[in-house]
């Protein structure tokens, strides 16, 4: 109901303004009272007969500690305890009623003032408060695209605007805010305001503009129909999206005639290859693996053990468009591109591996575990872990699931973080350890105790806040997937409408055109300065690989980069 009269007139007043009048109210009133008391105390107990108006001044002058006892001496306890209260008031008046008057005097005066419109064009709407959207803003603001968030928290709407960007501080289900920020000329609208408010934020853009294209960030795809219905052209659920990755990658770690290889180019392929202790691949050299997939047929590559460099090509502008090598690798937590060639793969190492896809698949196939009935341990069990074990029962895979409370899918109550769980969860004979927990610092802790097991369980992680990445994989996880980089990466592609390719991998995979590099050999670019690692170059509508730092590019030519998100966004 939308109040009226006096209560529309009270609520339109500033916060700062209702308190003043709501202070000077119970000041006069406490100060009435006290002058009431005090006159009846001093003519009942004290025998004096004072004005009400001498009584009032005693009384002002001793709340505001200006007055000295005009009245002192008083000879009964009754009077002197009345007088110590008055006195003690005074601490009320500074410490309570001036805090409470002036803090959102003060607030106001010294915080930034939020902007209430923008003149952006051609800019990016992002409705709530960015929790999945954030790699999204990171990754526009690289391209220099504008981003315009509407939240109505306005504790992020100050941050937003004290780290440089443009917060509308307003509620995201209101077209006239959405009209204030601009969705009328914006490129898209992404709506991230949770599952409960999704529907009404994609109504409220629709009044405004019917054609803009809108994409939905929710948890779940129970109300996918009604927000299609309401207008959204896109739904997104990324954190079942990566659950269903996560299943996808333990599925065919364990089934030779499933590969995980991904296209990043006609003829060009790249693997994400983890190499467990049982594995022919571990304690080989880079640059016998490279020569391995290459020449072998996928059955024979334990049994080759010749020593070339893991760069089969030559050092001229015209390499081999065949070669196929070990590109990268991830040690001490971090990605590491072009190893040494002699360097040992240790078991628990991952392999980034560029080429063909045929060799590439067979190669996967070769270093799959076979067991005749393997186990998978799945550490939580929200939106994530539950669709990874639906998904992993589904495939026929035994699925034993960890939490701390009882449910549906739950087989093993307790704390994921003990040796004591996992152990009663079968970790020693688990072929995968798929920790989905919500909380970075357990799972950093569940794969340490995962760690002290005499299993060989490959370990799967969840990432929830980017910066935990290194700590998670030091720990010991092999393989670690964002569930804010996942959907950063849906969400560019959505947005700008640009190829999904490799957003469910660890690395991401971009095209950088060769005009700005023209002439100079790869080792000059800025591409050597980060952790990227050019894995193929388009030349003539062809691809090479086999890349080194001599080869120069051409201004017609188009890069093939993989790298972090961060670094990728280095280079745009």
């Amino acid at each position: 109901m939308t109040p009226t009269g006096l209560t529309a007139w009270w609520t339109a007043r500033p916060q700062w303004l209702r308190r003043v009048l709501k202070t000077v109210v119970g000041v006069i009133a406490f100060v009435g009272l006290l002058t009431v008391t005090y006159h009846t105390v001093m003519i009942r107990f004290e025998g004096a007969s004072p004005t009400l108006a001498h009584s009032l001044q005693v009384v002002v002058e001793t709340v505001t500690g200006t007055g000295y006892g005009s009245d002192s001496p008083w000879t009964t306890p009754v009077a002197n305890g009345l007088v110590v209260l008055m006195d003690l008031s005074t601490f009320l008046i500074l410490f309570i009623v001036f805090p409470y008057v002036f803090q959102p005097v003060l607030e106001t005066a010294l915080s930034p003032s939020l902007p209430s419109t923008t003149d952006a064009e051609n800019h990016i709407v992002v409705c709530g408060t960015p929790e999945l959207t954030d790699r999204l803003i990171d990754e526009l603001a690289s391209r220099e695209i504008p981003v315009v968030v509407v939240t109505d928290n306005e504790a992020d709407a100050l941050s937003i605007h004290d780290g440089g960007g443009l917060g509308i501080y307003g509620s995201p289900t209101d077209a006239e805010t959405l009209r204030r920020a601009g969705v009328d000329r914006a490129r898209a609208v992404v709506v991230d305001t949770g599952d409960e408010r999704a529907a009404s934020a994609v109504l409220a853009t629709r009044e405004i503009d019917p054609d803009i294209r809108t994409v939905a960030v929710v948890d779940h795809l129970d109300h996918a129909g009604q927000l299609h219905h309401a207008g959204a052209d896109s739904v997104l659920t990324p954190r079942q999206l990566l659950g269903r990755r996560i299943a996808e990658r333990v599925g065919r770690q364990l089934d030779p005639s499933r590969s995980d290889t991904v296209s990043v180019a006609d003829g060009l392929s790249l693997l994400e290859l983890t190499v467990h202790p049982e594995s022919p691949l571990a304690g080989r050299r880079i640059s016998e693996i490279g020569d391995s997939i290459g020449d072998s047929n996928g059955d024979d590559i334990a049994d080759t053990n010749e020593s070339n460099t893991a760069d089969t090509t030559d050092t001229d502008d015209d390499p081999d468009e065949s070669a196929v090598s070990v590109v990268g690798h991830w040690i001490d937590g971090r990605f590491s591109g072009s190893p040494p060639a002699d360097t040992i793969v240790e078991p628990g190492t991952v392999l980034l591996v560029a080429g063909p896809p045929e060799p590439l698949e067979r190669l996967d196939a070769a270093v799959c575990r076979r067991e005749d009935a393997p186990t998978v341990i799945v550490a939580g069990s929200g939106i994530v872990g539950r669709t990874v074990h639906d998904e992993l029962d589904a495939a026929g895979i035994d699925c034993r699931v960890i939490d701390i409370g009882d449910g549906p899918v739950v087989d093993v109550v307790g704390d994921a973080t003990t040796a004591e769980t996992l152990q009663r969860a079968g970790i020693d004979r688990a072929a995968a350890l798929v920790v989905a927990l919500d909380d970075d610092d357990a799972t950093v802790l569940t794969i340490l105790a995962a760690d002290e097991s005499p299993g060989s369980a490959d370990s799967i992680a969840r990432l929830n806040e980017a910066e935990n990445e290194t700590n998670i994989r030091r720990a010991g996880a092999d393989y670690v997937l964002g569930i804010s980089t996942m959907a950063g990466r849906l969400l560019v592609s959505e947005v700008l409408d640009e190829p999904a390719v490799g957003v469910d991998r660890q690395l991401r995979n971009a095209r950088l055109a060769g005009d700005r590099f023209a002439a100079q050999r790869l080792a000059e670019t800025p591409v050597a300065d980060t952790d990227c690692v050019v894995v193929g170059i388009i030349r003539d509508d062809t691809v090479q690989t086999g890349i080194d730092g001599a080869f120069r590019i051409r201004s017609d030519d188009e890069l093939i980069v993989v790298g972090s998100d961060t670094e990728i966004g280095r280079l745009r």
